[in-house]
């Protein structure tokens, strides 16, 4: 998916006295997203999931990596968001005949080793994040980051008639995703990783989301889509 933003250099050409100080106010930014990451894009997307996981967050890796990869990325759909042609946001989708962390790396710590039901209908979704400048409301073609890659990832689902997404969250995305529309269930108790970390593990319906994003973008009833 590709969104067009105005021409910079027809708005160069525009350029008078009066509104030499209105140019950059004026000019949008160009976001492209897409379910299929050339070599390069994931390289870009790779690097930026080390900027956030690795030293933001330091909850892989560590400060000196480059790049943050993982046995579960090979079997992934990767949802990458590029304003300008630099990666600003991520997630990556889990087939349900794929290897899920949910029912691995954090079974015992979150489901008390009962694993989630990986139905032809469901899904798991992992790695999400936002660069730290896109955070905080801002727009870019008047939407959030988040809400484009919602977006997409509705798009992805709806095409692979999957109903059920999976995630392992903290309370804090998962209340992020409520205001976005996007309403997950909790599978279980909040708990302390030994990271210190709080997370849980939660399902969303696509049935039960009306719009996405905060209050902007509404979407047609998805019942019996899926």
């Amino acid at each position: 998916m590709h969104y067009s933003s105005i021409d910079k250099n027809n708005k160069i050409a525009e350029l008078t006295d009066s509104n030499v100080f209105k140019l950059f106010d004026n000019v949008t930014e160009d976001i492209y997203l897409t379910d299929t990451p050339t070599v390069q894009e994931m390289k870009d997307l790779f690097g930026l999931r080390a900027e956030v996981f690795c030293r933001e967050l330091a909850w892989v890796g560590t400060p000196d990596d480059k790049t943050e990869i993982d046995d579960f990325d090979y079997t992934c759909t990767h949802i990458g968001g590029f304003v300008n042609d630099n990666a600003v946001g991520y997630l990556r989708v889990h087939p349900h005949k794929t290897s899920w962390m949910l029912n691995t790396i954090f079974a015992d710590a979150l489901l008390d080793s009962i694993p989630a039901p990986q139905s032809n209908n469901s899904c798991e979704v992992s790695r999400l994040l936002i660069k730290n400048e896109f955070r905080g409301g801002k727009r870019v073609e008047d939407k959030t980051i988040l809400t484009h890659l919602l977006s997409e990832l509705y798009i992805h689902c709806k095409s692979n008639k999957i109903r059920y997404v999976y995630m392992v969250v903290t309370p804090v995305t998962l209340a992020v995703l409520a205001r976005h529309g996007l309403k997950a269930t909790p599978l279980g108790d909040t708990k302390v990783m030994t990271d210190g970390c709080k997370a849980l593990a939660a399902v969303l319906d696509w049935e039960s989301v009306t719009r996405i994003g905060p209050m902007r973008r509404k979407i047609r009833s998805v019942h019996n889509e899926f």
